[in-house]
């Protein structure tokens, strides 16, 4: 278990809502792994007589009543995810299945060494639990909804049923936006997608041959999407595809940790064959060739300056080994997907400037063995994006006959977790109402906009029909990966104007 020292943020302020997002960071709570965040809420429900369900997948569902004064005022239904990505830099230790992240303030910011922050989304779960705890003066009834597994496909938004709660709030605040100065009126729909690619593994010999890429920026694959990122899987293709003189198989290939970030890192392992006795001499030259492509991609204009940093490494690990390969079908199905595969911004908005209409990331490489321990399967995990439904149709229809071309026209693609886009609602009495009162307290109005980013809001929206919507949520920097941040000063901000809306719906 992690043993860092707890009361790192003591000094802040509110300290309700560090207090909690300390107590948050030191129970593990990555996707799938929520069950003893959705208990500590539902026993801090419990110890404050508080009306409290937990369903049967962990989403918890807490109703504060209104103020003395209030009761005849319209609900309001606060919203966030309690589970977080669990990215970590390649020499770290930490487990997220036991470990509490740890954590660290430095220069404003609040980060975890080595790992991502998951202040998306546990900074939401700390801001309602202090408004459950510490309510303002005066304030409606309060509805909280924690879901789980938002950053896996929104899988409690999904399962999460009002019915069973009630639900009286006709007006929602989703707190899991990263932009203080922003508020969020619209979002993309999204699907993931698996394409398994069976192999026949053989024995062979030869020499055997490592490639690894690191150390590039990665990212969130929704907001940072347009930015140019590289993905580390993409460019990996790229280096296998290169023209060599000698023949070579996959012994394995891994790369990224989720189908929503952008992947940092990638590695394979390949057999080369010595047919006529030249097999390291022809190694050599074949790692020689990997390295000269690299630097043509760090010298590419589209590779922005925070990737232009990356490490390639092309070693040889043994002259004569024998290893498990992929086979020629296995190796040539692997390089064709990394290939063909469309990646990043697909197309962008003809009618809202900047704006990506649709977009597609391969977040995940793996190898898949069997319980002999031989390899079985390469599976690739694909993110698409976009608020248009013809656009997630096109989708399954390219990836499915990807598939199809790369495993011997067998359909195994599978597409899963496909949830609806949020659209701009032209009227918006919350919009309006946070808007006024966030210049009023931060001296400037926030910008209105719509995001390339999956939400809850479009599932809770389908589920509550009529539910006026806004998302905000304080500054939040490089979420998906290990360099993650969250601004102390911008949380306190955020949380008094949040306090401030909920009191105004009672005046």
């Amino acid at each position: 278990m992690n043993n860092s020292p707890r009361g790192v943020l003591a000094a802040y302020t509110p300290q309700g809502v560090f207090s909690f997002f300390e107590d948050i960071c030191a129970i593990p709570h990555g996707s799938g792994n929520e069950a003893k965040i959705a208990a500590y809420i539902e026993n801090f429900a419990k110890v404050r007589g508080l009306y409290c369900y937990r369903d049967d997948v962990n989403n918890v569902f807490i109703r504060l009543p209104a103020a003395e004064g209030c009761a005849h005022k319209p609900a309001v239904l606060l919203q966030g995810h309690t589970d977080m990505v669990c990215e970590k830099d390649g020499d770290s230790s930490h487990d997220f299945l036991v470990d509490g992240l740890d954590l660290f303030a430095e220069e404003g910011k609040i980060g975890a060494r080595g790992t991502t922050l998951g202040g998306d989304n546990g900074v939401a779960v700390a801001m309602m639990l202090a408004l459950l705890d510490n309510p303002p003066e005066k304030h409606p009834v309060i509805e909280c909804l924690f879901t789980v597994s938002e950053e896996t496909g929104l899988e409690g938004a999904h399962a999460f049923d009002p019915a069973a709660v009630g639900v009286m709030a006709k007006t929602m605040i989703n707190l899991d936006s990263e932009s203080e100065s922003t508020v969020t009126v619209g979002c993309a729909g999204g699907m993931r997608t698996d394409i398994t690619l069976p192999v026949n593994a053989r024995s062979a010999e030869g020499v055997l041959v490592k490639i690894s890429l690191s150390g590039f920026s990665g990212g969130h694959s929704g907001v940072e999407i347009h930015e140019g990122h590289t993905n580390a899987i993409k460019a990996m293709g790229r280096l296998l595809n290169i023209p060599v003189g000698c023949d070579w198989d996959l012994v394995s290939i891994n790369g990224g940790g989720k189908d929503n970030a952008i992947p940092r890192d990638c590695e394979a392992e390949l057999l080369i064959y010595d047919f006529d006795g030249n097999g390291v001499d022809d190694a050599k030259t074949f790692c020689e060739a990997v390295l000269k492509e690299a630097e043509k991609l760090r010298a590419e204009p589209n590779i922005i300056a925070a990737d232009k940093q990356f490490v390639c490494t092309a070693e040889i690990l043994d002259e004569k080994a024998s290893a498990m390969i992929l086979d020629i079908d296995g190796t040539l199905g692997t390089v064709t997907l990394l290939t063909l595969a469309r990646d990043g911004v697909l197309a962008m908005n003809a009618h809202v400037k900047g704006m990506v209409a649709y977009s597609r990331n391969l977040g995940i490489v793996q190898t898949v063995y069997d319980e002999e321990g031989i390899p079985a399967a390469v599976k690739f995990s694909f993110s698409t994006r976009s608020a248009c439904e013809s656009h997630l149709d096109d989708a399954e229809r390219e990836l499915t006959q990807l598939a199809m071309i790369c495993t011997g026209l067998a359909n195994n693609a599978t597409h899963r977790a496909r949830y609806p886009g949020w659209d701009y609602a032209p009227v918006s009495p919350i919009r309006d109402l946070w808007c006024k009162i966030s210049e009023e307290m931060l001296g400037k109005a926030p910008k209105v906009e719509a995001i390339h980013a999956g939400l809850e809001c479009g599932i809770l929206c389908s589920k509550m029909p009529g539910m006026d919507i806004i998302s905000v949520g304080p500054d939040m920097w490089d979420i998906h990966t290990p360099r993650e941040r969250l601004s102390i000063d911008s949380t306190a901000r955020l949380y008094r104007v949040l306090c401030r809306v909920l009191a105004d719906i009672c005046e």
